[in-house]
């Protein structure tokens, strides 16, 4: 193959959430040349642009195992205030409950209030209630306690990564959407049989940035997983701010449905936990040839102990019969939203897809995973809170790929909605 036709500074792979911050800040930072590439017609087509739309409080995230992500999550909140503000998108501060059921999930609550703390939650950004000042401010929740993030905004995320994209082409960013990239090596990546020549690719391909890392040769032995959030809408309005129920196992964090408000005005419950075969698999399990690829992968790798684990098992099976039995869905809420039946619930929301990557032993990674290769960066497993922690982790990230010298070093800042 002949040199490439053209030449950047710059490919970023992905044009989600994480990769416009990313071309953002390079731009904002430098006058490289920067050009990204996603696969589908616009940006934000997948996990970006399906999920709760929460902006989340860092409370229930450990910073000694999740704190990097904690920070960013806080860091960010004001720079996707200013953004929404700046290019209409919406932004609701409805407020979040965590609510414990019982006595014994108090504690789980009380642990969840100093991580705030130690994450650099303001205190009243953080409270922790008993059941009767819930109750008092919303007569549909029933709860031992709770804990009050008041704060809490719901936006429409898809919409952000737009705006995000706009400031990026202003500072003169190349988006190259219809373009999946079909290998990364030193100097070029390969899209459609084609190179297209890059100094540095960063790959910031959400659920397929384990599949371009591979391209590149690295990462080895780790295994992506793949967990459908379905959403039911709902008729009735049961609460006016969000509602999440305490984690039921500290193995799976990202299980347990809510009520969420979305920026719009509407309601829904999700998302649940569904295992499937890709990051795209939207019904179903997936495809067959799919399906055989990724149970074949998980089967040689170390994520062949967590999958066939009792645990996974049964976990597997209850997220299943939620996706096929809206009563099993909404009833996961009963315990904290008494009022919830069924047939509140007749149009299924949008499903999005988490992709937790397992490492070599077995282990699901609590942060992402960053890894250089020859004129390549890769972030695997950027899963939620992400798009809450985009704009500062992108900044962090930028920082330390520079810092590593593989981008040159920042020039005075340029005309920006970021700082």
């Amino acid at each position: 193959m002949g040199p490439p036709a053209r030449m950047y500074d710059v490919v970023v792979v992905g044009g989600g959430v994480l990769g416009a911050c990313v071309s953002y800040w390079i731009s904002a930072t430098s006058e490289a040349s920067v050009c990204v590439m996603e696969k589908e017609a616009g940006p934000a087509r997948h996990a970006s642009g399906r999920n709760t739309g929460v902006v989340h409080t860092p409370f229930y995230m450990d910073p000694g195992s999740r704190g990097k992500m904690a920070r960013a999550s806080l860091e960010s909140r004001p720079m996707w205030r200013d953004l929404a503000e700046r290019h209409g998108v919406p932004w609701l501060e409805a407020g979040l409950y965590e609510a414990a059921a019982t006595e014994a999930q108090h504690a789980v609550l009380e642990r969840h209030a100093r991580w705030a703390a130690r994450n650099g939650v303001d205190p009243g950004d953080a409270v922790l209630l008993d059941g009767r000042d819930v109750a008092r401010a919303e007569p549909g929740i029933r709860c031992h306690s709770a804990l009050h993030a008041p704060r809490e905004a719901c936006t429409d995320y898809a919409a952000l990564t737009r705006a995000v994209r706009t400031e990026a082409e202003k500072l003169g960013v190349r988006f190259a959407p219809g373009s999946r990239v079909d290998r990364v090596r030193e100097g070029a990546v390969t899209r459609g049989g084609r190179e297209v020549g890059a100094r540095l690719v960063i790959n910031c391909a959400g659920g397929s940035s384990l599949q371009v890392a591979r391209s590149a040769g690295l990462a080895d032995g780790y295994t992506a997983l793949h967990f459908r959030g379905e959403y039911w809408i709902s008729s009735v309005r049961l609460a006016g701010s969000c509602v999440y129920s305490v984690p039921t196992d500290p193995r799976f964090p990202f299980l347990d449905p809510h009520w969420i408000c979305r920026a719009g005005g509407g309601v829904e419950v999700g998302p649940n936990a569904v295992p499937v075969a890709g990051p795209e698999a939207y019904e179903g399990i997936g495809g067959p040839a799919e399906a055989a690829e990724k149970l074949a992968e998980v089967l040689s790798g170390g994520a062949r102990r967590l999958v066939t684990s009792p645990a996974f098992v049964e976990l597997a099976s209850r997220e299943w019969l939620s996706s096929v039995s809206k009563s099993a869905m909404v009833s996961r809420l009963a315990g904290i939203l008494p009022g919830i039946r069924p047939g509140m619930f007749r149009e299924r929301g949008t499903a999005g897809i988490r992709s937790p990557v397992v490492d070599p032993a077995g282990r699901m990674l609590d942060e992402a995973l960053e890894l250089a290769g020859p004129g390549s960066y890769h972030v695997l497993n950027y899963n939620s809170p992400g798009a809450t922690g985009a704009p500062a982790y992108a900044r962090d990230l930028v920082g330390r790929i520079r810092g590593a010298g593989l981008l040159p070093p920042a020039g005075p800042p340029r005309h920006a909605v970021w700082r």
